[in-house]
C-alpha cells in the first residue's frame, strides 16, 4: 500500500473512530450525568448500556450502584477513561467535558429538560440513536397528562407560584417561571404558572408575590428531613403574607425536581394538591 493512501487511510479510521458509538465488540457503553437522563435512559429500557453516572444519579437502584463519575463541574476524567465509554451523554451544557469526548475520540451528547418540549425532544433523540422503549415511555407522559387535562377540565383553574427554593426566614425565593415544565404541567390542568417574565428560574421577594397575587401556593422541599417543621414554619411566613393553609401546599418527594422517568408522578402529584 502507498504510503499516501496509507495515511489517509489511517485519518479516515481515526475520524470513524471518533464518532463511532460502539466499541469492537459491538457494544454501547454509556457515561451519563443527569438524574432526568439517567432516570430516561433507565425507563426506555437502555440501562444495561450505562457504565458510569455522575453522584446525583441515585435512582433506580442499579444507577446507584455504578461508578461515580463526580459532577458537572468536577467530573473525575480519569474514571471516566477507565471505563472505556463509547459516548457520553449530559443534561444541559459542559465545555470540560464535550472537550474531554474529544480527547477521547468519542461523541458528547447534550439534553435539555427544563421544559416539556426539550423533554420530548430528548427522548427523540435518545429514540434516533437506540431504540428501546424511548417511544413507550414518550406515551406514558403524554397519556397521563392528556387524562390530567381530562379530569381538571370541567373544575376552576388557578394562577400557581411553585416555590423551588426558599430559604427558611428569608424575604425572597425562586420559582419556576414560564418556559419550565412545572408550567406545561400546569397548563395541562388548565392552570398557569405565576411568575415574571423575565426567566426560566427567576428571583421574587415578598413584595413581588403580592403582586403577582398567585390562587395557590406550591412549595417545594424535596427530601426535607422534617416536613413537620418546614411545614409550621412556612405557613407563619405565607400566613403573614395573607394566604391561608389551604392555598399553599407542600411536597417533599426527592424527586419533585427531577424531570425524568417519574415526570407522570410529578404531574399527578401536582394535580392531586391543586384539586
Amino acid at each position: 500500500m502507498k504510503p499516501a493512501v496509507q495515511a489517509a487511510l489511517i485519518l479516515l479510521l481515526a475520524a470513524a473512530c471518533g464518532k463511532t458509538e460502539q466499541n469492537r465488540d459491538g457494544d454501547h457503553r454509556l457515561v451519563v450525568l443527569g438524574p432526568s437522563l439517567v432516570e430516561v435512559i433507565y425507563a426506555s429500557g437502555l440501562g444495561d448500556r450505562v457504565v458510569g453516572v455522575d453522584r446525583f444519579s441515585r435512582w433506580p437502584q442499579a444507577a446507584a450502584e455504578l461508578p461515580d463519575v463526580g459532577g458537572y463541574s468536577d467530573p473525575a476524567l480519569e474514571t471516566i477513561a477507565s471505563l472505556t465509554p463509547t459516548s457520553i451523554h449530559i443534561s444541559g451544557e459542559s465545555p470540560m467535558l464535550s472537550g474531554y469526548a474529544r480527547e477521547l475520540g468519542i461523541p458528547c451528547y447534550s439534553y435539555d429538560f427544563n421544559d416539556l418540549a426539550g423533554v420530548y425532544r430528548s427522548l427523540d433523540s435518545l429514540h434516533a440513536r437506540y431504540g428501546g422503549e424511548v417511544l413507550t415511555f414518550r406515551d406514558s407522559i403524554e397519556s397521563t397528562l392528556d387524562s390530567i387535562s381530562a379530569f381538571t377540565r370541567p373544575l376552576p383553574s388557578y394562577s400557581v407560584l411553585v416555590v423551588v427554593y426558599h430559604e427558611l426566614g428569608s424575604s425572597s425565593m425562586t420559582v419556576a417561571g414560564g418556559s419550565t415544565f412545572y408550567s406545561d404541567i400546569l397548563h395541562s390542568m388548565g392552570c398557569t404558572v405565576s411568575a415574571p417574565e423575565a426567566a426560566s428560574w427567576p428571583v421574587v421577594s415578598a413584595e413581588g408575590v403580592l403582586e403577582l397575587d398567585p390562587d395557590r401556593v406550591l412549595c417545594l422541599y424535596p427530601g426535607a428531613g422534617d416536613s413537620m417543621a418546614t411545614v409550621e414554619a412556612e405557613m407563619e411566613f405565607w400566613t403573614e403574607l395573607g394566604y391561608s393553609d389551604s392555598s399553599v401546599h407542600f411536597l417533599f418527594q426527592p424527586w419533585i425536581m427531577v424531570p425524568g422517568a417519574r415526570l407522570p408522578r410529578i404531574a399527578e402529584v401536582i394535580c392531586s394538591c391543586l384539586y
